[in-house]
């Protein structure tokens, strides 16, 4: 499903609890913001989506399902991959939580600065283990400076981190 029936869904629920935008968006984001992406000119970041997913009452489960009264599914199954990651990353899972996110490492896709982010933190945490073998982690270290550096959250610390990797496995 496309961002303007995502939006549509959105406004609908807004509608059908009778809140206005400013109610919905309180002090998590602008009410213009809110009005862009039930319009269909912006899509919500992961954080977003999730706080209007409990705001409004509307499952992520049930839309990125498809289970909505439409049955069509709302949430790109890349939300799902993102998800996903940051969920192994919280459990310590940086192998498993790089090769979940990493499909998602294409510039046009909506969740790139999201991915890049989950990527550069997990191949970090992934490099800096010590049951791995040196070239193992090095590479793990490369990926992880390549990604620093893209996407909304490129971070100058992940950066330097592997960089300070790189330099102590060679």
């Amino acid at each position: 499903m496309d961002r303007a029936e995502l939006g549509k869904i959105i406004k609908d629920a807004r509608l059908a609890k009778k809140m206005t935008q400013s109610e919905v968006v309180g002090n998590f984001i602008t009410r213009n913001m809110l009005s862009q992406i039930e319009s269909g000119v912006a899509v919500p970041s992961i954080k977003t989506l999730e706080y209007l997913s409990k705001k409004l009452d509307i499952s992520i489960q049930m839309l990125s399902s498809g289970q909505n009264a439409e049955s069509r599914s709302v949430i790109p199954t890349d939300y799902e991959s993102v998800r996903l990651a940051k969920e192994k990353y919280r459990n310590g899972k940086y192998e498993d939580a790089a090769r979940t996110i990493k499909p998602c490492l294409t510039e046009s896709n909506e969740f790139f600065d999201e991915a890049c982010a989950i990527y550069t933190m997990s191949t970090l945490a992934c490099a800096g283990k010590t049951d791995l073998d040196k070239d193992t982690a090095c590479a793990y270290a490369r990926e992880a400076l390549l990604y620093s550096e893209k996407g909304f959250y490129a971070c100058r610390e992940w950066k330097v981190e592997a960089i300070c990797l790189i330099e102590r496995l060679s």
